[in-house]
């Protein structure tokens, strides 16, 4: 369970506090108590799917490992050991 909040505490920090506004969710609603975190909820709940949809697509495409192993951080090009 993740919790999500539109009023109170971080709501009011510049970044957080614009994030919700461009999110059209800042705020208790004022026709019904709790929809605008119900809103925020649903579109992190989208955001991780969608996440998880694109992961499974890398993983089962073969391109995760691959990718890995082309752009990591070390001084290895390690792309080379790969594809010999």
């Amino acid at each position: 369970m993740v919790q999500v909040g539109t009023v109170g505490g971080g709501t009011q920090l510049a970044s957080q506090s614009a994030c919700l506004n461009l999110l059209g969710v800042k705020g208790a609603s004022k026709d019904e108590p709790g929809s605008n975190s119900r809103v925020l909820a649903t579109i992190v709940a989208g955001s991780v799917l969608a996440g998880e949809l694109s992961l499974m697509s890398a993983i089962s495409a073969g391109q995760l490992v691959k990718s890995h192993m082309k752009y990591n951080r070390s001084t290895r090009d390690m792309s080379k050991l790969t594809s010999s």
